[in-house]
């Protein structure tokens, strides 16, 4: 495998980058800012929303953008400000809370940032992050709101995606087949209860072709790392695609590199080898 001329890393943060302490591994700093040195422009690329990325990656100081909500955000790290939307228009994003709240599932949409939260909803998954390592995360990254209807009247509003609990996986194929009615929209799933509800066309893939167009960056000349299925498009888009060892078993086939795991600075292996 070449790893001469790569002139970008798009980076997954969480399962990748971050250890399952959600901070950095030892070592890894110095690696980030030495690759910055050579020319190779960081781009962290991740599920979170902005408010949720931890500042042991934002005080870094090297990072000039963000590609947040799974690529339907781009943010400018000075200005902090979006310069790439592919959200849900505010009315598909109205259709889509009514059919959630039909199946009676926990859901929050993502918009401005962060995911906005109805109080029940937070307690519920506070109840099970306090004191573990996405605490902090889930504090930083939600907002509490009475109601998730007074937000969207604002018809400037849209969602960047939906993230949705089922109580089961058949409930979870039965809202699939009710929400793609709709059109023009795209699934993630992790495990057996959990949904991620976007734009059609709305992937860190997509995201990382404007931020080479951006950059003036031929995607041949980036390297991208990640460890779920929200990455396959991700891998299949980079000039080399690298998933962890500790990477959900769907990815690991559109890898042309398996790192060492997250909590063993697999990334930061990789990114040494590379030059610009």
């Amino acid at each position: 495998m070449n790893f001469n001329n790569i002139k970008l890393a798009a980076i997954d943060l969480d399962g990748t980058l971050l250890s399952d302490g959600k901070s950095l591994c030892e070592g890894a700093e110095k690696v980030l800012k030495d690759a910055k040195e050579r020319g190779i422009n960081i781009v962290p690329i991740t599920g979170r929303p902005f408010y949720g990325i931890p500042d042991c990656v934002k005080e870094l100081g090297i990072v000039d953008y963000y590609i947040t909500s799974n690529g339907a955000q781009i943010i400018d790290s000075k200005s902090e400000k979006s310069i790439y939307s592919n959200a849900l228009s505010n009315e598909k994003t109205i259709e889509i809370m009514k059919i959630l709240r039909s199946f009676k599932v926990l859901f929050e949409p993502f918009c401005d940032g962060v995911g906005y939260t109805e109080k029940h909803i937070y307690d519920f998954y506070m109840s099970r992050f306090k004191g573990t390592p996405l605490e902090e995360y889930f504090t930083a990254s939600r907002k509490i709101c009475p109601g998730y209807d007074e937000i969207f009247e604002d018809k400037s509003k849209e969602a960047d995606e939906f993230f949705v609990t089922c109580p089961d996986e058949k409930t979870r194929k039965n809202l699939i087949s009710e929400v793609e009615k709709i059109g023009g929209v795209q699934f993630c799933t992790h495990r057996d209860r959990f949904l991620e509800i976007s734009e059609k066309g709305a992937d860190k893939g997509e995201a990382l072709r404007f931020i080479c167009r951006l950059t003036k960056t031929d995607i041949s000349q980036t390297i991208a790392f990640g460890d779920g299925e929200n990455d396959i498009l991700l891998l299949e888009a980079a000039g080399i695609g690298v998933a962890m060892q500790n990477a959900e078993p769907p990815l690991l086939k559109h890898a042309d590199i398996i790192a060492k795991t997250n909590n063993q600075n697999g990334v930061c292996e990789i990114l040494k080898k590379c030059s610009a």
